[in-house]
């Protein structure tokens, strides 16, 4: 029994032993008085190189010395700052927790630390424990107090969760590099992301990693994506470029590039390929620009800058382009948004209401927590945390998320990964499967097991998105061949105003966003072709879908037809709503850039009422149209009217849906 007694003691004494800072001295080391003298200099050197922000150095010169005395305090306190500074997460907790161990006074500001690394385990009470003795001359005093706030909020709603999972998206997009910065085109087709991967002339920053660049990958139709590829003409090779926004169609892109503080930059496509980007100098001022999106119509960019005139560090900002095309004055979000802290990595939903954003101002479960606000009636709704496992104790950013808002997308830092960060697709309320709702999701690579908390199914609704999504191909009737650079119009017929004004790409393709509540008339021509249009009537309560269009241009001939979709008239009259100003102005700019054409405006109605009822009725809708065209300056003997009742269907009169379609106005060139 006393063998046995003394036996534990001796174990006592050598686990209190181990547990004891070794210094660097000949007395601890008396046998290699050489060594310490080397391992002394390489920390002379690294602290000199830590001082200077000069991590990745800082810590080449004192692991060697750690190689030679794992067991000293201050040494791993220092390369747990040097591995922290590189987002080394997992290496730096270790390092942390191993110099907590052998000294917990071995700098006052040390339990700061210890409480984010047990706020990163979700162990909200030991954090809370530490954060409250950081000392109030610490100068982590009030982000402590601010953290604080956060575990608090991390207790009470860590049992709600989002019904979700979350899937890497592949070797074919991340390495073992760093990817980030995901942005997709609204129908989820193709991504563009930033990655610091080795790259055909990839050079290497101050930080010791690659220079950022912007790569690309498209959808296959498995679901998975194709080998990434670099955007070309964009990246400079020489300093950091990082995509921040597209427009929903993908047309134009928004760069951030590390001039100066670092300024915003936009780079249009042409045909395949972006040309040279342009620095956005309405946005960008001596402060760091940074994180910006556009609108679904491209009229508006939100952007994050760290300006004098903001709430605290980072705020995001909007900039609206003007009838010149011009970006206006930026202007700060408000207060409801932007916090003392900082807010950034914005993103614009294509419903034209809804901004997702980062924040560690508002309550989080610690570090940047992924946000969404609204704008309804002026103004923004009071953010509101995403919830978890999309969000983390980490730092959660680069979100974006589809037009059907079903799938997100963004960064993350997970065991088990590529390696580095990997961009990460998040599935809301996808089919049957276990919920990501546990540390798997965690940004801290390699973390401890999830502190044990009750976790209720308490699932958040996911908001339904509100738009139409307009998929189409512009090609010759004729030939079916795509029609490269046709333009695409899109108006609020109601307002008579124009949204957008763009082009197809070289392959005939467009991508539109038509938010719910307003009554759209889309407008497609081309050069030396009839125009083609489209109503599109979205009601507010109008529910996401997809519409798919192969739109067919015919050339300009005697004999082709159009169908005028946006003219419309009082039920069984033959006055004109005012939607249909629109359309007879575009009918009137094609008359007049082709002087010598001639033109049959025809009425047409379904099979319902009598038929002599019905072709004068007709007549007169379609002797309406020429008086409009004839008062704006078409000469008379250029036009005919024509009613046909319901002699010319171009549909069956057995459907509503074909009785509509029965029911039109057509343009015919006739000479």
């Amino acid at each position: 029994m006393k063998k046995a007694l003394l036996t534990i003691i001796a174990l006592v004494l050598c686990f209190g032993a181990t547990a004891q800072s070794i210094e660097f001295t000949n007395e601890a080391f008396p046998n290699d008085k050489k060594g310490v003298k080397e391992a002394k200099k390489q920390v002379k050197e690294g602290e000199k190189l830590l001082s200077e922000g000069l991590f990745r150095e800082a810590y080449e010169e004192l692991i060697k010395a750690q190689k030679f005395n794992p067991n000293n305090a201050k040494l791993n306190y220092d390369l747990f700052k040097c591995t922290y500074n590189l987002k080394m997460q997992a290496e730096s907790f270790e390092y942390l927790n191993k110099a907590y161990k052998l000294d917990p006074s071995v700098d006052p500001d040390i339990v700061y630390f210890k409480g984010m690394e047990r706020q990163s385990k979700y162990d909200f009470n030991e954090a809370i424990s530490f954060y409250s003795a950081v000392p109030s001359t610490s100068q982590w005093k009030s982000s402590a107090d601010k953290k604080i706030r956060d575990c608090l909020f991390g207790k009470s709603s860590i049992n709600k969760q989002v019904r979700c999972f979350i899937d890497n998206i592949g070797n074919n997009v991340n390495t073992q590099f760093d990817e980030y910065n995901p942005v997709v085109t609204a129908d989820g087709r193709m991504i563009y992301f930033t990655s610091r991967r080795a790259y055909k002339k990839a050079q290497y920053a101050s930080d010791g990693n690659y220079y950022e660049n912007i790569f690309f990958s498209k959808q296959s139709g498995d679901d998975n994506w194709v080998p990434a590829e670099m955007v070309e003409g964009i990246n400079n090779l020489k300093d950091h470029d990082a995509v921040q926004g597209v427009t929903v169609d993908g047309r134009k892109m928004l760069i951030y590039r590390a001039d100066g503080n670092g300024d915003l930059y936009e780079a249009a496509k042409k045909g395949a390929k972006f040309e040279k980007p342009k620095a956005l100098k309405a946005l960008n001022t001596d402060a760091h620009e940074t994180s910006a999106t556009y609108s679904y119509d491209g009229k508006t960019i939100y952007f994050c800058s760290d300006r004098k005139d903001g709430y605290g560090e980072h705020d995001i900002y909007r900039s609206v382009m003007d009838s010149k095309g011009k970006w206006g004055k930026p202007e700060n979000l408000g207060p409801v948004v932007n916090t003392p802290y900082d807010e950034k990595s914005v993103f614009a939903h294509p419903d034209g209401k809804t901004l997702y954003f980062c924040s560690d101002g508002h309550p989080g479960y610690g570090g940047f927590d992924i946000f969404v606000t609204t704008y309804q009636n002026g103004a923004w709704t009071e953010p509101v945390n995403l919830g978890y496992p999309v969000n983390t104790s980490g730092d959660d950013a680069y979100f974006v998320i589809t037009a059907d808002k079903r799938t997100g997308y963004y960064s993350s830092k997970q065991a088990g990964g590529q390696g580095g960060y990997d961009i990460y697709k998040i599935a809301f309320l996808g089919p049957e499967k276990e919920f990501a709702y546990r540390s798997e999701n965690d940004l801290i690579d390699g973390v401890e097991s999830f502190v044990d908390i009750d976790i209720k199914n308490e699932q958040i609704p996911l908001e339904e998105a509100r738009l139409t999504l307009l998929r189409g191909v512009v090609i010759d009737a004729d030939t079916k061949q795509p029609i490269a650079d046709a333009h695409i119009d899109l108006y609020d017929i109601v307002e008579n105003m124009q949204l957008l004004s763009f082009e197809s790409d070289e392959e005939g393709r467009f991508l539109l966003s038509l938010p719910s509540g307003r009554n759209y008339g889309e407008n497609i021509n081309a050069p030396e072709y009839l125009f083609h249009s489209e109503n599109f009537n979205l009601p507010d309560t109008a529910t996401y879908q997809v519409i798919e269009q192969v739109i067919e241009l015919n050339k300009i001939a005697v004999g082709r037809s159009i169908v005028l979709n946006n003219i419309f008239f009082d039920f069984d009259k033959s006055s004109l709503k005012p939607e249909s100003i629109t359309e007879l102005d575009k009918v009137y700019e094609l008359m007049v850039s082709n002087p010598e054409m001639k033109v049959e405006i025809s009425g047409h109605t379904d099979n319902v009422g009598a038929a002599e009822y019905n072709k004068r009725l007709s007549m007169q809708r379609a002797q309406v149209v020429v008086n409009y065209l004839q008062k704006k300056g078409i000469k008379k003997n250029r036009m005919k009217a024509m009613g046909y009742g319901f002699d010319r269907p171009i549909d069956t009169n057995e459907t509503d849906e074909g009785r509509a379609h029965n029911r039109r106005t057509e343009f015919t060139i006739i000479d």
